[in-house]
């Protein structure tokens, strides 16, 4: 008997009820983002930037320091989404997302970005002058191209896509992925290169595990 080993294992016209979180899961994303986030670090400190990608377009959207609040949803987002994904949809988000990771990796060394940011002492609140300083004191306005914010973000949303809250999880995305413009973290390439590097890697993933199922059942 075929299985279905697409990225969503509901039918296409049916979506699934959320079930008990899976702490577990939860525990493999947030380990996972931990690495993530010390080999991303470091490995700003090993390039110089040369390029740059901003845009007109770029220049008329407007810096909110408080978007700063939405931006770090992403944490918990991707963690929640890992908790009441399937563990289908888990085990793929997982292989997409360290297909990205690396595919990411290997563009920040060949487009190797800086991004320009504002000065964050002329920041009004001081709750939120402090957090954005230390971001950019951690965070380097480097790596940009593509983002891995907005490459994650993606992917867990589709980790969610045979859920009853697939709107739900697609709307606090797009507004986590806003706000990486909106907090000056990327420009509009970053945030596109972002979008389709988590379309080519979910998209790749999930015709690699169609593939293996349909040998294996054959």
């Amino acid at each position: 008997m075929m299985r279905n080993h697409g990225l969503t294992s509901a039918h296409p016209g049916m979506h699934r009820a959320m079930g008990r979180p899976d702490y577990r899961q939860a525990l493999v994303a947030s380990l996972g983002m931990v690495l993530g986030l010390v080999i991303f670090v470091a490995a700003e400190r090993f390039v110089t930037p040369r390029y740059h990608f901003v845009t007109f377009a770029d220049d008329s959207i407007p810096f909110l320091p408080w978007s700063w609040c939405v931006y770090v949803l992403f944490f918990p987002f991707v963690l929640t989404a890992s908790a009441y994904a399937s563990a289908e949809d888990f085990r793929l988000f997982k292989s997409a997302a360290s297909l990205a990771f690396v595919a990411g990796i290997v563009c920040f060394m060949l487009f190797t970005e800086t991004v320009p940011r504002p000065d964050p002492t002329l920041i009004e609140n001081l709750f939120l002058r402090q957090r954005i300083s230390r971001l950019w004191g951690l965070d380097l306005p480097t790596n940009g191209f593509p983002s891995l914010h907005v490459a994650m973000t993606c992917l867990a949303c589709r980790m969610l896509w045979s859920t009853r809250i697939r709107w739900l999880a697609a709307g606090i995305g797009m507004l986590i992925c806003l706000s990486t413009l909106t907090i000056k973290q990327h420009t509009l390439v970053d945030v596109a290169g972002g979008a389709l590097l988590s379309l080519l890697c979910g998209g790749v993933v999930a015709k690699w595990r169609t593939a293996v199922g349909v040998r294996g059942n054959a």
